[in-house]
């Protein structure tokens, strides 16, 4: 990917700056290839298992017909895992312990998703432009 690494990086912790509780974050393609990872957890795995998950909520969201899914959140006996579409070529995996606000995660998150997903397409755009 042609984006500076460290620009997708920088949002991603800017993000767990404002919001309290967030563990760990990463970014994959959707189809379960890292991007760009900030996590303790195997950012390989997590990029795969966060494909497949978001392919079942996104089946999930066309069955019932409420529209393209935004984000899906999963709650744990030790904490969160919210993922949200970043475009349709990526998505953000966020995790966080217990004391993580998943509606401020939620309100914040927006604005990272927002920028992310135009550094992805500004690194798109570069990469055919060639």
């Amino acid at each position: 990917m042609v984006v500076a690494e460290d620009e997708l990086l920088n949002e991603m912790q800017a993000l767990r700056g404002r919001v309290t509780g967030i563990t760990g974050s990463a970014l994959a393609s959707r189809d379960g290839l890292i991007i760009k990872a900030d996590t303790d957890i195997n950012p390989d795995n997590l990029a795969a298992l966060a494909a497949a998950s978001l392919g079942l909520a996104q089946r999930m969201a066309q069955e019932v017909g409420q529209g393209l899914l935004q984000d899906a959140v999963t709650r744990n006996n030790g904490g969160f895992v919210a993922l949200y579409s970043v475009g349709d070529t990526a998505v953000l995996i966020i995790t966080g312990d217990q004391e993580l606000k998943v509606g401020r995660l939620h309100s914040e998150s927006r604005e990272t998703v927002g920028k992310l997903e135009a550094l992805i397409s500004n690194a798109a755009f570069g990469a055919t432009a060639r």
